[in-house]
């Protein structure tokens, strides 16, 4: 008999868990005959908090009398669930029969076009993969130029290049799934390098520095199946015959010719979207949301989370939405335990903000998003580019305020909460360094609001959070693309045949994992209409 068995205590990586099961169960160890572990996380909601694991647990027969006793969170497996944690590829990532005559076209090399590329030369169709930006390791120079003396490559930076947002962004992973779909990119993960403990981590997270050395291993996979990739180059416009898309355009003028086109260039490529607009591409505005990061010590968090000092847990994270009656609901975004605030512009003349850590989250700050929703009905006019106008003009604003030098503005998040300018500024992780601005000088009324309300509530969560070690650095303008490229069921344009817009810059991905299964799913749209037998 197979059960499912939740919050069992964590004996540690190299611990024995049976004893454990078996005191849960309430039976004896040799009753246990298999076990595997399916998610492990910190409960910090107990005194002291503690280590718990789900496992998947085999029984010998005969031992129904546990299922009879109700223990909490202990059920019977079906096929589902061990279809779910199965550590197998789902059936059709191994189709190989491929028509010849489609050469896909990949338009980014971020998470939706790497994992696209990926999966459609496993399946024998290798694409041309064209990237604007730099490979990551010539990508990482240019964003450690910028970093540290503010030169800014407007073509290679913290949003284009290999990898995408998600490689300066701590490489969150987050999903309480691993079967299928999902299964197979985090297993392609782990093949090139990523720590095994993801397949099973409640939070898991790959770390800037790790991300630069996996990329490269996916990179030589997908060259290996026949993918061509060609960094530093730009796609400028979309080649549309007879209403179908039939190739894309590139900065110096050659066309290249193949497809579909799978469009997956993140969300920030707003001149990508203009052209996609401009040749016909149906789209609409979305909301999104917006605000800016907070920051704390790590030790704050430790203590406000845990109750007591981190010691062997890792460095505490919060995830916190508020709920007020008076102004706009907030919520927490992109939470970095360890971390860094980072600027994250791809344009001149602009200040954006992000949040990273590296692998071991070591730092001595933590700092999250606190982003309020911004509705359709708050941009200046309804065409599909009015929320890039809305935050164009934030970033703008930023820049010139704090020094027109990539400074980003900042206040004590107790002056903050009192509409009082902050005249000394603590000491912050933002590396081009920070200005005393009133923020309500950035972010419009509404976010304003939002975001203090959401702050005095989440003081109750974390004590401390809206305290004198607090400071908030602005604006987080970049959390998910403000328009939406409309597709039919096949995930391709409503007006554009050929033509498949996906992942955070077509609107329909909100981080790594989601974009990664877009991309993903793409690709097996394709499968399925190329490749429609199994050899």
């Amino acid at each position: 008999m197979s059960l499912l068995v939740a919050e069992v205590v964590w004996p540690g990586a190299d611990g024995d868990p049976v004893d454990e099961i078996a005191s849960r169960l309430g039976i004896s160890p040799d009753m246990v005959v298999d076990w595997q572990l399916i998610r492990r996380s910190v409960d910090g909601r107990r005194r002291p908090p503690r280590w718990l694991a789900n496992y998947l647990v085999t029984l010998r027969a005969g031992e129904a009398a546990v299922l009879a006793a109700g223990f909490h969170g202990v059920r019977k497996t079906t096929e589902r669930d061990h279809n779910r944690f199965s550590v197998e590829d789902p059936p059709e990532a191994h189709r190989r029969a491929w028509d010849r005559s489609c050469r896909p076209i990949v338009v980014g090399a971020g998470p939706a076009g790497i994992f696209a590329a990926l999966r459609l030369a496993e399946a024998g169709a290798p694409a041309i993969l064209l990237e604007r930006g730099d490979a990551v390791a010539g990508r990482h120079h240019a964003v450690r130029d910028f970093w540290r003396h503010g030169r800014l490559n407007s073509e290679s930076n913290v949003v284009y290049g290999e990898g995408g947002a998600g490689a300066f962004s701590d490489g969150k992973i987050y999903t309480r799934r691993r079967d299928g779909d999902l299964g197979w990119i985090f297993r392609r993960l782990v093949l090139a390098g990523a720590d095994p403990d993801i397949l099973a981590e409640g939070y898991a997270h790959l770390g800037t520095d790790k991300i630069r050395e996996i990329l490269p291993r996916l990179r030589k996979r997908m060259i290996d199946l026949g993918v061509e990739p060609r960094f530093n180059t730009r796609v400028d416009g979309l080649i549309v015959e007879d209403g179908v898309a039939v190739g894309v355009r590139l900065a110096d003028g050659a066309e290249l010719r193949g497809g579909p086109v799978i469009v997956a260039t993140g969300h920030s490529a707003r001149d990508t979207w203009a052209w996609m607009l401009d040749a016909g591409a149906a789209a609409e505005a979305r909301p999104i949301h917006i605000g800016a990061r907070i920051e704390h010590p790590q030790k704050l968090i430790d203590r406000g989370r845990y109750g007591q000092a981190r010691g062997e847990f890792p460095p505490a994270s919060y995830r916190l939405r508020s709920k007020p009656s008076d102004a706009r609901a907030a919520h927490t975004f992109c939470m970095c335990p360890g971390g860094t605030v980072v600027p994250a512009s791809n344009h001149q003349g602009r200040v954006v903000v992000n949040g990273m850590s590296y692998s071991k989250r070591a730092a001595p700050l933590a700092n999250s998003a606190v982003i309020v929703a911004v509705e359709v009905a708050d941009y200046d006019g309804s065409d599909a580019l009015a929320g890039v106008r809305f935050q164009d003009a934030i970033e703008a604003k930023a820049f010139a305020l704090a020094g027109e030098n990539f400074g980003a503005p900042a206040q004590r998040v107790e002056d903050f909460l009192n509409d009082r300018p902050s005249t000394v500024l603590p000491k912050t992780s933002y590396i081009l360094g920070t200005q005393p601005v009133e923020l309500n000088r950035v972010l419009p009324p509404f976010i304003i609001d939002g975001m203090k309300a959401a702050i005095r509530q989440f003081e109750r969560a974390v004590p401390g959070f809206s305290g004198p070690e607090g400071v908030i650095i602005a604006p987080e303008t970049r959390t998910t693309a403000p328009l939406r490229f409309l597709r039919d069921d096949t995930m391709t344009s409503t007006t554009i045949k050929g033509l498949m817009p996906i992942g955070e810059g077509a609107g329909y991905a909100g981080g790594i994992i989601s974009a990664a299964l877009e991309g993903y799913r793409a690709a097996m749209v394709l499968v399925e209409r190329f490749s429609p037998v199994e050899d």
